[in-house]
């Protein structure tokens, strides 16, 4: 069932959360990077704190799952390896692009969820 008026409330807010989301993400990794940080010794750092490793984890098995539902919507390889590599190199701001895009298309949050599978 589609909006007669345009998308549902609920697709309008997502719209904009996840467009903000993604914009946020995207500037914070470009300040990262622009402070000449090195990477690798400030992930080995992180990763040597309990607290690192659990967030590591959790970042990990949550990117997964994101980019499962991604892939499981998609339904072809060649989008679902292209959204992989997006959200393996940016993390939750490829994802949150995703939704963005997605709600970008739907007028329905039913359709935000399932894509063309909604029918």
């Amino acid at each position: 069932m589609s909006a007669p008026d345009g998308p549902e409330p609920a697709v309008r807010v997502l719209r904009v959360a996840a467009t903000l989301g993604a914009l946020a993400m995207f500037a914070t990794i470009v300040v990262a990077l622009g402070t000449g940080a090195e990477l690798a010794a400030e992930g080995a750092e992180i990763g040597g704190l309990v607290w690192g490793r659990v967030t590591f984890v959790d970042l990990g098995l949550a990117l997964v799952a994101g980019w499962a539902w991604i892939a499981w919507r998609e339904r072809r390889v060649v989008p679902a390896l292209g959204w992989l590599v997006v959200t393996a190199v940016t993390g939750s701001g490829g994802l949150l692009l995703y939704v963005a895009l997605a709600a970008r298309r739907a007028l329905t949050m039913r359709e935000v969820l399932l894509g063309r599978h909604a029918g």
